[in-house]
């Protein structure tokens, strides 16, 4: 029997095989056949001619489905196709380009690809340099009774480089926020530029240094009632007005002290001529660490008599 059931298996063989061969075949034929969908991306490379740019990335991206039998679609990975729009020489502004097939290259025509969102909107400008000046952006206020006296910035300039219209539009570069709350002496920031409308690498330099030179506020104090003396003429002198009003800076701390007999108004009357009038400036000495804002007035009349003085 077992005989019997090998010689039974193995009868029209040749016909047996032949018909599994067409079985898979046929299989082959209907599965590559079979129409499928793919939902792929699609990188969008915009090339410009050189002296031109564009605003934003080079590349953008694009949601597709792809349709097409299972045999077309077999070469399609995970990753994006690539799909390439060249602008032409001495096209600018705001332009709307199609995505589609023709931008790909080596596109099998077999796969009916739809883009969801095809059109893509583009800025391109000429692409220009220019060097503007460096500001600092400070924020909050130093400890009360202190100033910034003096900021210095290295570099003073940067060279921004990007699209023509926006570059003509900035006159300065300003860096982050600078907390200066409750500052109460001198000190350096390495600190971070913030260019709108220009890419960070359109910065000749990306950071500045920002020094802040902090000093006591300074007040001013005026002195009215400071008597005007006329020096070096050996001949009797009058002067009007015999007293003038000045007015110092200087920290609280340093005027506290200074008193009205600290400060000396002068008339210099040296080889001025005898019996006649001189309008002259009035000059005056102040104590040291303050500073002169005002003279009031800021001239007097001298009369130098004939008579000489006596020793």
């Amino acid at each position: 029997m077992r005989k019997g059931v090998i010689a039974a298996l193995f009868r029209n063989f040749q016909y047996k095989i032949s018909a599994l061969v067409l079985a898979c075949l046929f299989w082959y034929i209907v599965q590559g056949e079979e129409i499928l969908e793919l939902n792929r991306r699609i990188a969008v490379n915009i090339k410009v001619p050189e002296g031109y740019m564009i605003k934003g990335p080079s590349v953008r991206f694009k949601d597709a489905v792809l349709r097409g039998s299972r045999a077309a679609l077999a070469d399609f990975s995970t990753t994006p196709i690539n799909a390439t729009i060249k602008i032409q020489q001495g096209k600018t502004g705001s332009i709307r380009f199609r995505v589609d097939k023709e931008q790909i290259e080596n596109w099998d025509n077999r796969i009916k690809l739809t883009v969801l969102d095809p059109y893509l909107p583009v800025v391109v400008d000429e692409k220009v340099s220019k060097k503007v000046p460096v500001k600092e952006f400070l924020k909050g206020a130093p400890a009360d009774g202190y100033i910034i006296e003096k900021t210095v910035i290295k570099p003073t300039t940067v060279t921004i480089t990007g699209l023509k219209g926006d570059v003509d539009r900035i006159e300065e570069i300003q860096t982050e926020p600078i907390d200066i709350t409750n500052l109460q002496q001198t000190r350096s920031f390495d600190v971070r530029l913030v260019a709108k409308d220009i890419p960070e690498t359109g910065l000749s330099a990306d950071k500045v240094q920002v020094s802040l030179l902090v000093g006591e506020k300074k007040v001013n104090k005026r002195f009215g009632s400071v008597p005007v003396e006329v020096v070096g003429s050996d001949y009797l002198t009058a002067v009007k007005p015999r007293y003038v009003s000045i007015v110092i800076q200087g920290t609280p701390g340093v005027l506290s002290f200074v008193k009205r007999s600290d400060l000396e108004a002068f008339v210099e009357a040296r080889e001025l001529e005898a019996g006649k009038k001189h309008n002259r400036p009035i000059q005056v000495k102040i104590p040291a660490d303050t500073v002169l804002i005002e003279t009031f007035p800021q001239a007097a009349t001298v009369e130098i008599y004939n008579q000489k003085r006596l020793n």
